[in-house]
């Protein structure tokens, strides 16, 4: 209990010595800081997305294209992935 005693005073100190027009600058200072950051944040994330969606989209015509140059591959293909996929569901049905 004694050491609670001692934590006001020394509390009080701390306080009357806090200059509020210094620590009211730099808040302001981190404020605008953070808002730059932001700001630097939310341009790159959209030039990023921009290209993601490019590059996305350029990937899906190519393989489209693959697949209408080799179309009977393409149904083997699939049809070989329906084949393992309705054996690997039936056989964890049993």
């Amino acid at each position: 209990m004694a050491l609670w005693g001692n934590i006001e005073p020394a509390a009080n100190r701390f306080i009357k010595d806090i200059n509020t027009d210094e620590l009211q600058d730099r808040l302001d200072q981190m404020r605008e800081q953070i808002g730059s950051l932001t700001r630097t944040f939310r341009r790159n994330a959209g030039r990023h997305a921009g290209w993601a969606h490019n590059a996305a989209t350029d990937t899906v015509d190519e393989l489209e294209d693959a697949m209408k140059d080799h179309l009977a591959a393409s149904l083997v293909l699939a049809l070989g992935v329906g084949v393992v996929v309705g054996y690997l569901i039936r056989r964890g049905s049993e």
